[in-house]
């Protein structure tokens, strides 16, 4: 008799295990990133609060995000996890990259500053007149628009193009390109603040983009370089193709990220690249896609591949 009981309790957890629906959330860059970490914190948080999803963290990198995109384009049950360079990779490439018209918005995490950071050099002063070499996450992306900003300073500047900000950093920490722009946790694992880090004090991060020192970084605009630094902060968000999901799905799911993105482990994420929480309500979605379409249009404007090197 119990034997029967148990196998009818199995046979009924199987059941409900195989009712849940899979949804695969698509990082467009390394796994290993900093910012997949809020990615991945959101996930096990919004299975941890309902039980009607299942979702699954995973990444496609490479080609500035346009792997990624493309393959949520066409693969049910994904989703798209992205920063705000979503907006700008179609205006470089746009035959080769997607088409920005066949996704919409679902949901916001939070807005970062992106940090440009050196082994070599300490300041901005010790950087010779010499060719220099600047790692980025991708042609296309924001922070290929933020090095060619670095360029109207340092003309000898050359940009070296990386499947993402890990691989940029370490390949600076290896000595092999100059700087690196990525975000501000990546570069405090090598700093002086990181008692534990493994070349303790070995990267210097020398500024940031956004209008206001963080963590004590003074801003790019602070040491002279353009005003557009001052608005290259970068978005965390989700997107899906259009007509992927009814609209009374996707504000199910944009409620179920809301509602774990509150949770401490996805604050916690949050907090480490001091990335500020968005909160966008469901409504104005859709304006803040408008918004950064145009946006990162007219910033992308005349982007120039040719001051890139492979």
């Amino acid at each position: 008799m119990m034997r029967n009981l148990f196998a009818l309790i199995l046979l009924c957890a199987s059941v409900v295990s195989q009712a849940k629906e899979n949804i695969t959330i698509i990082y467009a860059y390394n796994i290993a990133d900093s910012v997949a970490n809020y990615h991945r914190a959101l996930t096990i948080e919004a299975n941890a609060i309902q039980d009607k999803y299942l979702f699954i963290f995973d990444a496609r990198p490479g080609a500035g995000g346009s792997i990624a995109s493309n393959y949520v384009l066409n693969t049910p049950n994904t989703i798209l996890a992205h920063s705000t360079a979503f907006f700008i990779r179609p205006n470089v490439y746009p035959k080769e990259s997607y088409d920005l018209s066949s996704f919409k918005e679902l949901f916001n995490h939070c807005t970062a500053s992106m940090a440009v950071t050196s082994v070599k050099y300490k300041s901005w002063k010790d950087v010779p007149a010499k060719t220099v070499t600047v790692g980025i996450s991708g042609l296309g992306v924001t922070t290929h628009l933020a090095a060619l900003q670095l360029q109207k300073n340092l003309p000898n500047m050359d940009i070296i193009p990386f499947k993402s900000t890990t691989d940029s950093m370490f390949s600076m920490i290896g000595a092999n390109t100059d700087f690196h722009i990525g975000f501000i946790s990546e570069a405090e694992q090598w700093t002086k603040k990181n008692k534990s880090a493994v070349n303790n004090g070995a990267v210097n991060i020398l500024g940031i983009t956004g209008t206001k020192a963080v963590s004590g970084y003074p801003t790019l605009v602070s040491a002279g370089f353009p005003q557009a630094f001052s608005q290259m902060d970068v978005g965390h968000h989700l997107v899906i193709p259009v007509g992927r999901f009814s609209d009374e799905k996707a504000r199910e799911l944009y409620d179920i990220f809301g509602k774990a993105a509150k949770s401490k482990s996805v604050r916690d994420a949050y907090a480490v690249d001091f990335c500020n929480p968005a909160e966008t309500p469901y409504s104005e979605l859709q304006n803040w896609y408008s918004f950064h379409t145009e946006y990162w249009k007219k910033l992308s404007t005349g982007i120039d591949l040719e001051s890139a090197s492979k």
